[in-house]
């Protein structure tokens, strides 16, 4: 199937969009959530899934548990970057600890039980803020093969089990049912899971897996203009609620909007912000009325071919970052957008290293081999 340059393009944008919300001050309270109650995560979830059907799905005829093997291989590696985001960031903390710094690591009990929240975090119970996304993709990985299989192998009876199935896991997370599999963890285990709950998150996943499925075989959803403007009322709606333009306190509940469960109404919203987009893509390919952007859109799309180097390389920045944030060596908010700036430009340099590598690894390869289209987190 040939490359749609315009995942990649989103890829990217939600790569520097959370770039950007996790530098913090000033851009964090201008930048987040800025379509309601959707962050960058739920785009990036939700594109991965439907670039693991469309990569792997290929391999379903193959026989020998090929399927398995290759996207296994891939959460193989997708845990390995977080070994070593996980060990940078153990060695930051340790080193503030062990310094008497006036700064404290975001990894707070970490500082506190340095060994045990290692080890925890090698079994990735033990997530540190923003160190919780590669754990959920690690086990969203395990299980995809199983929901490809049905999908491709019993097309529509598949696709409306797999849908079932995701449905009550999350309907289980939104009354903490999935929580009773904590008391099956290993004792003594510092336990910290971040800010996604599995059950939950894995609908955007599954959701995204759907629709690459559909790409794969050839169905080409249509944006009608109808839902279309449903879509962005939605979503304008959502967000003038969520930054206060208007009340209604019924749907400001935190039941309706949490978003470590993906409650309903932020999965509605999401939803809605899909379609918005989707319409947008649909009116470029058209019109090409986004053609001014094409020079930035290639930087985004290279970025997004290679997410998986730069985000675990803007994990270990920002830890880093973390003394010149706060406090006495803290920069001044003029120069925090410059050196905002300069950090968002310099995303390019795990995508330009890993490029390099893939090309030198290409050339010591064979001719007639061919190398996989970087899935989900590439």
């Amino acid at each position: 199937m040939k490359r749609d340059i315009a995942l990649d393009v989103l890829r990217g944008i939600m790569l520097v969009v959370m770039a950007a919300d996790h530098f913090g001050e000033p851009v964090f309270q201008h930048l987040y959530e800025i379509a309601g109650y959707v962050s960058a995560a739920e785009g990036f979830v939700f594109l991965s899934g439907m670039l693991v059907a469309i990569v792997y799905g290929r391999y379903c005829a193959a026989g020998s548990y090929v399927l398995e093997k290759r996207i296994w291989s891939r959460a193989g590696t997708i845990y390995l970057y977080h070994l070593i985001v996980l060990l940078a960031v153990f060695v930051f903390t340790v080193a503030t600890a062990m310094s008497d710094a006036y700064w404290k690591s975001f990894a707070t009990e970490m500082q506190v039980e340095p060994v045990r929240a290692l080890l925890s975090g090698l079994l990735m119970l033990y997530q540190p803020p923003m160190l919780d996304v590669l754990p959920l993709y690690v086990v969203l990985m395990l299980f995809a093969p199983f929901a490809l299989r049905l999908m491709f192998q019993y097309q529509g009876v598949g696709l409306a089990m797999v849908l079932a199935v995701s449905a009550g896991l999350w309907l289980a997370a939104q009354y903490a049912w999935g929580d009773v599999l904590l008391g099956l963890l290993p004792d003594g285990s510092l336990i910290r899971l971040g800010a996604f709950h599995v059950l939950a998150w894995q609908l955007l996943f599954v959701l995204g897996m759907v629709l690459g499925f559909m790409r794969f075989s050839g169905i080409a959803p249509r944006v009608h203009a109808g839902w279309w403007l449903i879509s962005v009322g939605v979503v304008i709606y959502l967000y003038l609620l969520r930054h206060g333009q208007v009340r209604n306190e019924w749907l400001s509940l935190h039941h309706h909007i949490a978003r470590e469960y993906m409650a309903w109404l932020r999965l509605l919203n999401f939803l809605a912000f899909v379609y918005m987009v989707a319409g947008f893509i649909a009116l470029h390919r058209r019109y090409q009325v986004f053609a001014l952007l094409a020079l930035p859109g290639r930087w985004l799309a290279f970025l997004g071919q290679h997410s998986l180097q730069v985000f675990a390389y803007h994990l270990v920045v920002l830890y880093c970052y973390i003394p010149f944030r706060w406090g006495e060596w803290a920069f001044t908010d003029g120069q925090k957008w410059f050196v905002l700036a300069v950090f968002l430009a310099s995303l390019t340099l795990p995508a330009l290293a890993h490029q390099h590598y893939l090309q030198r690894k290409k050339a010591k390869s064979t001719p007639n081999s061919t190398p996989d289209f970087n899935p989900a987190l590439t």
